[in-house]
């Protein structure tokens, strides 16, 4: 998704937890605090038929259960988000801490908790009466109907919440939505990059460790436009930087310092990988999951499997560039993602850990025999060049002659043969 540095930050803002329920806590209050204007609106014979003593006792029971039950989620969320970070992978622990219908039915109890808790407060200080009572139950009601519907959404959630599956299925969403939105703009929407760069153009550095978590392109492109210039860009997301890491070349006469500086903001590194404009990370966190599985305290070979799948279900989505397509941004020179370094992240390490299980050796065969009947030369080809390097894997470990014919035999040569 084409995005600024600034909208990329907000995004990543609106899905921290503390976020979604500071919103709720205050739409809480604001509700609370409200029922003297709306009060007006209500008929006069409202006003005897809901009492302080009702208001209080509804309220009283809901601040009552809300702390327990705001209590007793958080510590189930925060102990299935650990047995996810340890049996599956720590990398997937972001995903799950920011997922949307946790956080959502944790506002909920929180804001309810808010909510009834300024209720008391307002009444206990004296400042409702008369038809304030009857609004104030009414909003009551309502918070209290919320709460029933998270409830039921939280005994859903609670079903899956920290398993394998679910925070697999997780990831995989994900890295399917990234490598989708880069195959639409292979080059990020520029050209690609060039074999040799001009030597007179000058470079933006990094100022920092870190890695490339988001590039704003059509920031780059305006600048570029503005100049004159073209940006030979090399801090792709993923891109690991240090002080001093060239980012991207600008083929220009002259840069202003400002300019420069405008250019280095277009590229946002941070202390951690991203997994928005970086396909390849995802596939990566997959390849951590399987290889989690066959650990030996797990031994779980069937999730290593399951993994492959998705895996080709993953780099299925490839696509080469179309050829003389009129890019997008005309003045940016982007470097490519490779389709066998994709493939080699994505099934080599599996490959490698499991080498000693002719089933976990005859799926990876499988799928890259799927991979060998792709429509890019790229993939196909990466794909029996690396059939032939686990194979060589398999043959050294694996000891019965019998297994070892078996794994050969899915291979995509031997199909093909």
């Amino acid at each position: 998704m084409l995005q600024s540095v600034g909208l990329f930050k907000l995004r990543a803002l609106a899905r921290l937890i503390w976020v979604r329920i500071a919103l709720i806590s205050a739409l809480a209050f604001v509700a609370a605090a409200t029922a003297p204007l709306l009060s007006p609106l209500l008929p006069d014979e409202m006003r005897d038929r809901i009492d302080e003593v009702a208001v209080s006792d509804i309220i009283s029971v809901l601040s009552g259960s809300m702390l327990a039950v705001a209590t007793f989620s958080l510590s189930v969320m925060v102990s299935a988000h650990h047995y996810a970070a340890s049996q599956v992978t720590p990398r997937a622990h972001r995903l799950l801490r920011n997922d949307a219908r946790t956080q959502s039915v944790l506002a909920t109890f929180i804001g309810a908790f808010v909510f009834s808790l300024v209720a008391v407060i307002i009444v206990n200080a004296g400042l409702f009466d008369g038809r304030d009572f009857a609004v104030l139950y009414g909003m009551t009601i309502l918070v209290i109907g919320l709460v029933i519907l998270a409830l039921v959404r939280w005994v859903q959630q609670l079903s899956d919440l920290g398993s394998i599956e679910q925070t697999t299925d997780r990831v995989e969403e994900t890295v399917i939505a990234a490598m989708r939105e880069r195959m639409d703009l292979p080059w990020l929407g520029g050209r690609p990059a060039l074999k040799v760069v001009p030597g007179d153009a000058i470079p933006i550095v990094a100022q920092r460790f870190g890695w490339v978590a988001h590039v704003d392109v059509e920031r780059l492109s305006a600048l570029a436009e503005e100049i004159g210039g073209t940006v030979h860009l090399y801090g792709v997301p993923g891109v690991m930087v240090t002080p001093g890491t060239a980012l991207m070349d600008v083929d220009v006469a002259r840069l202003s310092v400002e300019q420069q500086d405008a250019l280095a903001a277009a590229v946002l590194v941070q202390d951690r990988r991203s997994f928005d404009q970086d396909p390849g990370f995802g596939i990566e966190v997959m390849a951590e999951i399987a290889q989690r599985a066959l650990s030996p305290g797990l031994n779980d070979p069937r999730t290593a499997m399951d993994i492959v799948t998705r895996q080709v279900k993953i780099l299925s989505l490839w696509q080469d560039g179309p050829p003389g397509a009129e890019p997008r941004f005309p003045r940016l020179y982007v470097p490519p993602l490779r389709a066998e370094v994709l493939l080699r992240e994505a099934l080599d390490p599996i490959a490698r850990d499991g080498a000693h299980l002719v089933e976990v050796q005859i799926a990876v065969q499988d799928a890259l025999a799927v991979l060998s009947r792709h429509g890019s030369e790229e993939v196909s080809r990466s794909a029996h060049r690396l059939s032939t390097r686990c194979l060589e894997r398999s043959d050294a470990a694996l000891t019965l002659a019998e297994d070892r014919r078996r794994v050969r035999a899915a291979a995509p040569g031997a199909r093909e043969g």
